[in-house]
């Protein structure tokens, strides 16, 4: 490999050389570049290099990720050219005016839905700033393993205390509400104002004990091992039902209910209950995320991998930024009134059917949770492109 002062050493002497040998140090200054830049677009960091005018001098494939564009329509040109999202861009005119320097900035994309690591240095050269150094990092998958394992952890940890919680909580809930029965029958045999004023107390005590239990009963589905009774449905039926069940609820609310369904899309093989119930309760957040009227769009469709896609989209109040990655989390809940244990189910539910789940929601704008479940048969691909070109090759 050549070094700077081996090359300095070559100018020096380049008269005293002859053409075989200045051939022979270009071919290993062009074998030694070509290796470089091999190196440098084989790097899975985005990299570009700007000089002292803030225009491009030098950038690697993985950048095409990023900006999507050619790098090779890049070179020389301001950095304000480059297709960067808003938030990218937001940062880097900040930065490389008032020449700071930053490093592991985190920065989410709302256009793609992707968390960007990017780091800004300056580039010294003779001990001065002569440019900078843009490196951008794609950690989405990063971001989303460990909200993963958190919500795994948080699982196994929900599994051992709600178990305690329900075998010590669950029979004296269960005394205090027979209690309460036999004191209604008591007190039904006398009469008075005194009487009537102790049944609407007891009412309330009952009232309180019903969703003290409730709660119980969340803790034990959550814990307890599902018995999956599956079959193979239509999924749009199965929306259909919970939209004729939440009917009267969304028009109290004045909620417009909307279905987007497409009839092709294949049977998948669930347990309907548990479906429904996923189904109901991801719905019911997002009548609850309505305040003052709005609209629900229930959306199935197919997939590129030839499973069946559900989408819940409301236009509520939205969930903020830094609370999404908690949403599955137990006990993690917004409301006055809650568990915090709903999408906890939910994820439990799609989890044990073999899908997955997603949400995407920006505050003041809406929600969106994506279910995704896999079909019993996917159908083949077929690789047309070789049938026609099989074709053109008859006809010749």
């Amino acid at each position: 490999m050549q070094n700077s002062n081996f090359i300095q050493k070559v100018f020096k002497k380049i008269d005293k050389l002859d053409a075989t040998k200045i051939r022979k140090i270009i071919g290993e200054l062009s074998t030694e570049k070509e290796l470089y830049k091999l190196v440098f677009d084989s790097l899975i960091e985005g990299v570009i290099v700007t000089n002292s005018d803030n225009k491009v001098i030098l950038a690697n494939r993985t950048m095409e990720d990023f900006i999507s564009m050619s790098i090779d329509r890049l070179y020389y040109r301001e950095i304000e050219y480059c297709h960067f999202d808003p938030e990218i861009k937001e940062v880097l005119d900040e930065v490389l005016v008032g020449g700071e320097r930053v490093v592991d900035r985190e920065i989410h994309l709302g256009r793609t839905d992707q968390t960007i690591n990017l780091s800004i240095l300056p580039l010294i050269g003779n001990g001065e700033p002569e440019g900078h150094v843009i490196i951008f990092v794609d950690i989405t998958e990063k971001r989303m393993r460990e909200m993963q394992l958190r919500q795994a952890e948080s699982l196994a940890a929900l599994t051992t205390l709600s178990a305690g919680v329900a075998h010590e909580i669950k029979n004296p809930l269960t005394s205090i509400d027979i209690h309460i029965q036999l004191m209604k029958k008591e007190m039904a045999r006398h009469d008075g104002e005194d009487i009537k004023n102790m049944d609407n107390l007891l009412a309330i005590v009952k009232e309180e004990v019903d969703r003290l239990n409730s709660i119980v009963q969340d803790f034990l589905f959550t814990v307890r091992p599902m018995s999956m009774n599956l079959s193979v449905e239509n999924i749009n039926e199965i929306v259909k039902e919970m939209t004729q069940f939440l009917r009267y609820e969304v028009e109290e609310e004045n909620i417009i209910f909307t279905l987007d369904l497409d009839e092709d899309i294949p049977k998948v093989v669930v347990d309907p209950k548990y479906l429904k119930q996923a189904l109901l309760n991801v719905i019911k957040n997002a009548i609850e995320a309505i305040h003052g009227g709005g609209e629900i769009r229930v959306l199935t469709r197919s997939t590129e991998d030839g499973d069946v896609s559900v989408q819940i989209i409301d236009n509520g109040e939205g969930i903020p930024e830094n609370r999404l990655g908690k949403i599955y989390e137990p006990y993690f809940t917004t409301k006055k009134f809650g568990s915090g244990l709903g999408l906890v189910i939910v994820y439990k539910i799609i989890k044990e059917l073999g899908g997955t789940i997603k949400v995407k929601s920006k505050e003041g704008v809406g929600t969106t949770f994506s279910i995704v479940l896999p079909v019993l048969e996917k159908k083949k691909k077929l690789l047309t492109y070789e049938e026609k070109d099989e074709s053109k090759a008859l006809n010749r």
